[in-house]
């Protein structure tokens, strides 16, 4: 009799299930209204996206985002050519935690959790967008990349579920900002000062600092109130006392409104550019006893 020994090599590829549990439904995402460099508020922006669940079950994941393009990091940074913007990302609830990806991340440093949801189910999720206040760039468009992914656990070794490379972008808007305030004084939300002569005598001077910040040129526009001279108060008569303006060294004749140009470029100090200003009381002529006065109004416009 004889005998046939048969062998059947079976081959096939073990597919890991847990690639097909989750999906991500996310976008790219941009900074609402622009960023604003000398605003000191923060506030962060919320990313809403959706999990979707592909397969029943109890299912466990763990979304987590990978390092910045522009610095291959998680000190994450958003690029307009060279220029750089600090921006980083948060789960939801954990300000004190950084978004990162495996192997790097911890269990606070993922966005995680479980489904008993059928599939089909869309599990709303979010993380936190932050851009740090108070930085001081040019202004653009700002932009970065980062690989949002899913898997089964924040120290998962194997390949994700599901991955997203998504940009993320802020505009800098075009900004400067002003404050007047006593001399050698810092930037403060000051506007304004009071230059008190008390009795006025020729020769007298008196004076303040203005201080312009600003991420782009800007115009600074000077308009007296009396065409550059004091007048009487409360009732206005014939009778004035000249008086010499002048900033930053520059006389300025207030007979009608008065630009300087800043350039481009960045303020070079936290206060911005020092603008002093003088006022130099004239010759007071017949000008009859009273109290005298004049407003001078500083507009900054960025270019």
């Amino acid at each position: 009799m004889r005998h046939f020994l048969f062998r059947l090599l079976l081959l096939g590829t073990a597919l890991d299930g847990a690639l097909a549990q989750y999906a991500l439904q996310i976008g790219n995402v941009a900074w609402p209204g622009g960023y604003r460099c000398f605003s000191g508020t923060e506030y962060p922006n919320t990313v809403n996206f959706t999990l979707a669940k592909t397969e029943n079950g109890s299912r466990a994941y763990a979304v987590t985002a990978g390092p910045s393009t522009t610095t291959g990091n998680f000190n994450r940074q958003l690029s307009s050519g060279l220029n750089r913007l600090n921006y980083q990302l948060y789960p939801a609830n954990a300000r004190s935690f950084i978004l990162k990806a495996p192997p790097s991340a911890t269990a606070n440093e993922v966005i995680s959790g479980r489904s008993h949801a059928q599939a089909g189910t869309g599990i709303p999720l979010s993380f936190l967008f932050c851009i740090p206040p108070g930085q001081i760039v040019f202004p653009g468009t700002y932009t970065d990349s980062i690989t949002v992914s899913v898997y089964r656990n924040y120290n998962d070794p194997g390949n994700p579920m599901n991955s997203r490379t998504i940009t993320l972008s802020a505009v800098v808007i075009p900004e400067a900002v002003l404050a007047v305030v006593p001399r050698g004084s810092g930037f403060s939300d000051s506007t304004s000062q009071n230059l008190n002569f008390g009795t006025l005598t020729q020769g007298q001077r008196l004076g303040c600092d203005l201080l312009v910040r600003r991420n782009t040129g800007c115009n600074l526009t000077f308009s007296s109130l009396n065409n550059g001279v004091l007048k009487a108060i409360p009732t206005p008569t014939t009778d004035q006392v000249p008086y010499v303006c002048t900033v930053n060294g520059t006389r300025l004749n207030l007979a009608t409104r008065r630009q300087i140009s800043l350039p481009a470029g960045l303020s070079s100090s936290a206060d911005g550019e020092r603008l002093p200003i003088d006022i130099t009381i004239g010759n007071l002529a017949d000008a009859a006893a009273g109290d005298y006065q004049d407003q001078i109004v500083i507009a900054v416009v960025a270019n």
